[in-house]
């Protein structure tokens, strides 16, 4: 996964013109504010790494601003519980914060960004009724609010990361509101990056239309088993155990659950085909994609369903720094009517959705 760091243009002149041209034209064709002002400050944190662009980014969800206020609320001690990834990316993202300290069972008298790591028995010892505990880990929270319960800590005192994720991610893919998604029900739904089957199902209930024809790819295996087990009774959703790609290949596949990837060094291996090749007899309404990085694989694959019948789509631009612009511009050089919206849904750096409408589906 070494190219979700990449930057592809040279530092010359007639590069970065060609790179303001091309952002320039994607910037155009956002429909909305919202839009606009994610996809400036995501193009930013992709070529700066400031976190202060991704808040602002955050700042546009729900649960973003629910955090932010309840960071911000005075007479308050804040501390973060973690100091992993997501505990210092707090810091980064709140430096006006007055963090107290990161709590760390295992990391002990070291210091990021000022910020003190602390003991558990330290932070027990500094803790008072009231202050802010900010639990940062990704799994097992439950465990450990128990645990802070257990030792002393009101329940009341400690604030879930996930809880504030849980919160945006509710209308991921099928949107409510500002953002006008004008899918044909007499068209089928792809669901590419399948997981667990949460989305093919979700758009049966969003489009109000239970007998649509969905065909949805989940090339895990342990996924699948999963996507296929929930599915089964929904005869009208075609559950296929491929990855899409520009190319047929077997490739490798690493990691695990929504976080499984494609990595062609890995000895797991799986299928590819392209969606061209897969549904070239169907009417394609609507394509939501979510593949960990291998996005513009798949839409390379799925140019001429894309140039010929103009799908709606909504495709994840977070995986890699350089998704924010070339993704949007490969659906530009395939249908240049598309117009854009962007929304976040996420307290963090991930779940960021590019929606592409034709033109003549704009307001």
């Amino acid at each position: 996964m070494n190219d979700r760091l990449c930057f592809p243009y040279r530092d010359d002149a007639e590069e970065v013109a060609g790179f303001a041209t091309v952002t320039a034209q994607i910037y155009d064709k956002m429909v909305d504010d919202i839009s606009r002002d994610i996809f400036s400050n995501r193009l930013l944190y992709s070529l700066t790494g400031n976190q202060i662009c991704l808040r602002n980014v955050l700042l546009h969800t729900a649960g973003g601003k629910k955090l932010n206020d309840l960071l911000h609320e005075t007479g308050r001690d804040i501390y973060i519980y973690g100091a992993g990834i997501r505990g210092k990316r707090l810091v980064d993202l709140f430096p006006d914060v007055a963090w107290r300290g990161l709590i760390d069972r295992n990391k002990q008298d070291e210091s990021y960004h000022d910020v003190k790591i602390l003991g558990l028995e330290t932070f027990l010892e500094r803790y008072v009724q009231g202050a802010r505990v900010v639990v940062s880990n990704m799994s097992g929270t439950d465990a450990i609010v128990e645990d802070l319960h257990r030792v002393g800590v009101f329940r009341e005192d400690v604030l879930v990361l996930n809880d504030f994720d849980r919160e945006n991610v509710k209308d991921i893919y099928f949107p409510a509101g500002e953002v006008e998604l004008p899918v044909r029900r007499e068209r089928c739904f792809v669901d590419i990056g399948c997981y667990d089957g949460k989305d093919s199902l979700k758009y049966l209930e969003w489009s109000g239309y239970h007998e649509a024809k969905v065909f949805a790819f989940e090339p895990d295996d342990r996924n699948y088993r999963i996507c296929k087990e929930r599915l089964e009774a929904h005869p009208n959703i075609v559950l296929y155990n491929i990855g899409l790609s520009d190319k047929e290949e077997e490739i490798g596949v690493m990691g695990e659950g929504e976080m499984a990837y494609i990595d062609a060094g890995s000895d797991r291996k799986i299928q590819t085909r392209l969606l061209d090749d897969v549904l070239k007899d169907e009417a394609v309404g609507f394509i939501k994609m979510d593949v960990e990085g291998y996005e513009e694989h798949v839409l390379l694959g799925a140019g001429e369903i894309i140039r010929s019948q103009k799908p709606v789509l909504a495709v994840s631009v977070y995986h890699k720094k350089s998704d924010i612009w070339r993704l949007p511009r490969l659906l530009l050089e395939y249908n240049g009517d598309y117009c854009f919206y962007m929304r976040h849904y996420s307290a963090a750096n991930g779940d960021t959705v590019l929606y592409a409408v034709d033109r003549g589906n704009c307001r």
